[in-house]
C-alpha cells in the first residue's frame, strides 16, 4: 500500500503544478461543442472524489461493494464549473484527494484486500471488472487514480 500512496501523492503533486500554469482563460475552454473544458474536467474529478469517499467508507461499514453511480453531466452543470475561480477548483481538488489519502492510510490491511463477491463494479467503475469475480476495496481504490489519470492526461494535454 505504501507504493500506491506515494504513487497518489506524486500525481497530486506533479499534476497541482501543471494545473497552476494553466490560466484562467485557457481553462474555461472548450475543445468541441459538448465537451468539457478544463474547468469542467476538474469539477468533474472533485465530484469523483467526494463520490470515491463516500464508497470507501461505505465499503467498511457494509457486507457488499454495491454504490450507487452518480449522473457525471448534470453534477458538473449543476455545480457550475465553468464559472467557477480556476484556483480555487485546484485547491478544492487536491484537498478532496489528500483527504481520499488520509482516509485510505487508515484502512487496515485486511479489510483493506477483503474479497466481496457481491459489487456493482462493473457498472460503477473506469476498468474493466466481471460480475462474478469478487474485488476489494484495494480495486476500487486503485480504480480511482485510474480515472483520476485519464482525466489529468485531458487536462494537461
Amino acid at each position: 500500500m505504501k507504493d500506491f500512496i506515494n504513487e497518489f501523492y506524486v500525481t497530486l503533486e506533479t499534476s497541482e503544478k501543471k494545473f497552476r500554469a494553466v490560466t484562467e482563460e485557457e481553462s474555461t475552454r472548450k475543445p468541441a461543442p459538448g465537451k468539457w473544458s478544463q474547468k469542467e474536467i476538474l469539477g468533474h474529478l472533485i465530484d469523483s472524489s467526494i463520490n470515491n469517499i463516500r464508497r470507501i467508507v461505505a465499503g467498511q461499514l457494509q457486507n457488499n461493494l454495491v454504490f450507487q453511480g452518480y449522473q457525471q453531466n448534470e453534477w458538473v452543470r449543476l455545480q457550475n464549473y465553468q464559472n467557477a475561480e480556476w484556483k480555487f477548483l485546484i485547491d478544492l481538488w487536491k484537498l478532496n484527494n489528500l483527504h481520499f489519502i488520509g482516509i485510505v492510510k487508515e484502512i487496515s490491511p485486511e479489510v483493506y484486500t477483503k474479497q466481496f463477491p457481491e459489487h456493482n463494479f462493473d457498472q460503477i467503475l473506469s476498468e474493466k471488472f466481471e460480475k462474478e469475480k469478487p474485488v476489494t476495496l484495494e480495486d476500487l481504490i486503485r480504480d480511482y487514480l485510474l480515472h483520476m489519470k485519464h482525466h489529468i492526461n485531458q487536462i494537461v494535454m
